[in-house]
């Protein structure tokens, strides 16, 4: 039996770099005349294949290329780009059974989706006016609508939803960081974001994951049961 091409590549699943079978390939190699009185040519290639995780079985497609006019140190630069992109970081387990139907279907699932699906193509800004966005609603989802942004955060602080000692954290990172991203032009990088999604993940988990797992628990416990011969003391 022949053993089938392997290569390192990164796995969406697993979130690191992992070795791939690689299912089927194929290279289309390309020139370009840009000067025929001189004879001038650019050239390349294109190299599109399939790829299984040797771990978790997870499938993708790579396009690997390289073009003569773009070098680095060891030559003609080589450029892989993978489909789906390389995610940075997975979903939370409760994303989609631990909420809630209404917010997992609704706007609070959509715009957490958004927000992941942006990690990976490296649009930052786009995570962070998101996370502002999701945050918003959360907060309305809990206390309502108060009219203005001001007063949802000073009612859903009232409210006991953010820990004394987290509000700071909350107003001056998740908030200021939504505003600074919109008009401040400000640019986040992987680790700003990873920061304020463990952040929000956090609050998420405490208002609506915890409680439900909580509940389910509490349900499963048994009664207390009085020991025989055990009666009330009544003091007068």
């Amino acid at each position: 039996m022949i053993e089938s091409e392997t290569r390192l590549a990164p796995c969406n699943r697993c979130l690191h770099h992992t070795r791939h079978a690689v299912l089927f390939t194929r290279t289309v190699p390309w020139e370009e005349v840009v000067d025929a009185q001189y004879g001038a040519t650019i050239y390349g290639s294109n190299t599109y294949s399939l790829l299984e995780c040797a771990g978790c079985g997870d499938v993708r497609f790579v396009h690997d290329h390289w073009f003569s006019e773009d070098f680095d140190e060891a030559g003609p630069a080589k450029h892989a780009d993978f489909y789906p992109p390389v995610a940075t970081r997975q979903r939370p387990t409760w994303h989609v059974l631990g909420l809630p139907l209404y917010l997992s279907t609704g706007t609070v699932g959509q715009l957490l989706d958004e927000i992941y699906c942006a990690l990976p193509i490296k649009a930052y800004r786009i995570a962070v006016m998101g996370i502002r966005s999701l945050v918003e609603h959360i907060m309305i989802d809990r206390v309502g609508d108060k009219g203005t942004f001001e007063k949802n955060i000073q009612a859903f602080f009232t409210t006991g939803h953010v820990a004394p000692i987290q509000q700071p954290i909350f107003r001056d990172a998740l908030i200021e960081a939504g505003h600074a991203a919109m008009h401040r032009d400000w640019a986040p990088t992987e680790d700003d974001v990873t920061t304020l999604l463990d952040i929000v993940e956090g609050i998420i988990k405490a208002i609506y994951v915890e409680p439900a797992k909580a509940a389910r628990v509490e349900k499963r416990l048994p009664p207390r049961t009085r020991p025989e011969g055990f009666s009330d003391i009544r003091l007068t």
